[in-house]
């Protein structure tokens, strides 16, 4: 009879779960229908079985609540408990319906006494934690972390930083993944991603710092938080204190110079000059007979050069001492493949600020032809010694050169590079559709800047052929940029100032103002750069230059004039008036900075 019924059983068994998964199909047809009342009647038969909670469950909560059976929600709810009592998706979801017929106190009991029975198991803890969190419950699912932790077994160090992520408890989560630190210094790296993802704004990454030197005081022997401290200031480009923390690490770890010369280098590629040198200076002192030593060497004078470069007028004095500092490099030194780089910025200063183009050409040959020095490294030196040949006025040498680097280096940024050259140089020349047919190839390029100089220059011709078919403007134009890359400052500027009477109707006049302007502040002539500037905001407000012209005022009075109120009243004006400038995290970091708040 027993082995009769288990047969008839078997049988029957498929068949009803076919009947069950088709009244499930057809409550959640409804459902999704918004017919919450046929819905709630066959998930009503379905959850009888109990096998068939958890498939239903939220739906049928849901189409009650919005049905208001409110006595029926906290029947079906009830029952699950105590069919399911280890189960917190019910007991999270009763505390829920609770709070929301405004019975909080109730609720809070509630939970209270949830948590007391599962706070001894870690893996419920972790289930019922989660379940809390999906319902934004953070602070129910923080106490069971907590709790969790006074067992014993694990600390929910990963599982609280997350939460407190979730919640906005911004310091919190910040002190639980330095924790981590402090018995796994193996997950630095680790953390100081996690933190920089989580953190977008700049207020809340700042809170780092804090957090960061009360670890660094309470386990003084754990260096791995000086080292995220050097992180944490190279984040914020304040390259002075990260310097000043490398330090101790680099005196800690006996590095030899190695992490603070990257410091160096970032102070450098940011241009803060002024921090790189302080940089290169120690390591040069204080390393002379370690391997960072030569580097650190090369590049103090780099930065130097960079900031006698960018400070206006130049001193052509320093430049002329930057050439000697070279000369003494390469002196001891020979020209090897590691002094190349020496040489070839010794040449363009002597080319393009001391006016020996002789002597600049004498360097760039022997570079070629000198056989140790990597051919990547001739190949950009040929380009250079283009460039001086088109200061010299001999194109047809320039671009012969230009053509050899780019047949050689195709498809690679050096080959780009040369296409680049040969294009302006087509321009200069007033061959306009020539120019702008490899212009328009390298806006794909897939260095940035090479991309962004193409698509500037081919839409300054397309759009000037497009106005002016005798290209009368643009031959003019162009003829005087040859004049500014030559140096030829004073001339370019007469000449400027012809052509914008000749054209004064011309739409080309805000790419002269912007051209003038950009002269003046290599001159040092702040003013009458500003006057330009100011022009272009208010007759071609809606063309491409009138944000830059704006930021330039900006930095104007704020790195040469010192005028801390217009620096902030243009500084607020990029992020008012030009939104979604690709100045303006730069702008809003400067204000800040000059209105006294607290950034790094």
């Amino acid at each position: 009879m027993l082995k009769r019924f288990a047969l008839i059983l078997i049988f029957y068994l498929p068949l009803i779960a076919f009947a069950q998964d088709k009244d499930i199909d057809l409550a959640n047809e409804y459902y999704n229908n918004g017919e919450y009342e046929k819905a709630i009647a066959l998930y009503g038969n379905i959850v009888k079985e109990k096998q068939f909670v958890f498939t239903v469950h939220k739906n049928y909560l849901d189409a009650l609540l919005k049905m208001e059976k409110f006595e029926e929600t906290d029947k079906y709810l009830k029952r699950q408990m105590r069919n399911f009592p280890a189960e917190s998706l019910f007991q999270v979801d009763y505390g829920v319906f609770l709070i929301m017929r405004g019975k909080k106190e109730e609720s809070e009991k509630h939970f209270l006494a949830y948590i007391e029975i599962v706070k001894k198991d870690d893996a419920q803890i972790r289930y019922a934690a989660r379940n809390f969190i999906n319902a934004n419950l953070y602070d129910y699912a923080e106490v069971l972390y907590l709790a969790g932790r006074k067992n014993g077994h694990e600390k929910f160090t990963y599982e609280l930083a997350s939460l407190y992520a979730m919640a906005g408890k911004t310091d919190m989560m910040i002190t639980e993944y330095l924790d981590i630190l402090k018995d796994d210094e193996e997950q630095l790296e680790y953390i100081e991603n996690i933190l920089q993802a989580r953190m977008r704004e700049e207020e809340d990454f700042a809170k780092i710092e804090p957090v960061l030197f009360k670890f660094i005081q309470k386990y003084p022997d754990k260096i791995v938080y000086n080292e995220m401290l050097v992180w944490f200031y190279v984040q914020m480009k304040n390259f002075s204190k990260a310097f000043f923390q490398a330090k101790a690490v680099d005196k800690r770890k006996k590095l030899e110079g190695n992490g603070i010369y990257d410091i160096g280098l970032l102070a450098l590629e940011n241009k803060d000059y002024e921090n790189a040198i302080k940089v290169f200076e120690f390591l040069v002192e204080k390393y002379k007979d370690e391997s960072v030593y030569v580097m650190s060497r090369r590049q103090l004078v780099k930065a130097k050069e960079e900031s006698v470069k960018n400070t206006f007028p130049v001193d052509l004095e320093k430049i002329k001492s930057l050439v000697k500092d070279y000369q003494q490099i390469i002196g001891e030194l020979g020209l090897v493949d590691y002094t190349a780089e020496a040489a070839r910025s010794m040449a363009l200063l002597q080319a393009f600020y001391l006016s020996n183009k002789d002597t600049a050409i004498q360097v760039f040959e022997k570079i070629i032809n000198t056989p140790t020095v990597r051919k990547d490294f001739t190949d950009q030196v040929k380009l250079d010694l283009g460039d001086i040949y088109l200061l010299k006025n001999e194109p047809w040498e320039a671009t012969l050169l230009y053509s050899q680097v780019e047949k050689r280096q195709k498809e690679k940024d050096l080959g780009h590079l040369a296409k680049l050259k040969n294009a302006k140089l087509s321009y200069y020349k007033g061959e306009f559709e020539l120019a702008k047919e490899n212009l328009d190839v390298l806006k794909l390029a897939t260095t940035r800047e090479i991309a962004n100089d193409a698509m500037q220059l081919s839409l300054l011709i397309g759009d000037n052929i497009a106005l002016d078919t005798t290209e009368a403007a643009l031959q003019e134009y162009a003829s005087i940029d040859l004049l500014v890359f030559q140096g030829q400052y004073e001339t370019a500027l007469e000449k400027y100032k012809i052509m914008q009477k000749k054209f004064s109707y011309h739409p080309i006049v805000d790419e002269i103002l912007w051209a003038k302007a950009n002269i003046y502040v290599k001159l040092g002539k702040f003013e009458q750069a500003i006057d330009e500037l100011i022009k272009i905001i208010g007759e071609y407000n809606d063309d491409i230059w009138a944000d830059d012209a704006n930021y330039l005022i900006a930095k104007i009075y704020d790195e040469n004039l010192k005028n801390k109120d217009k620096a902030m009243e243009y500084y607020q004006n990029q992020l008012t008036k030009y939104q979604g400038s690709m100045y303006s995290v730069e702008a809003r970091k400067r204000y800040r900075q000059l209105r006294g708040d607290n950034i790094n």
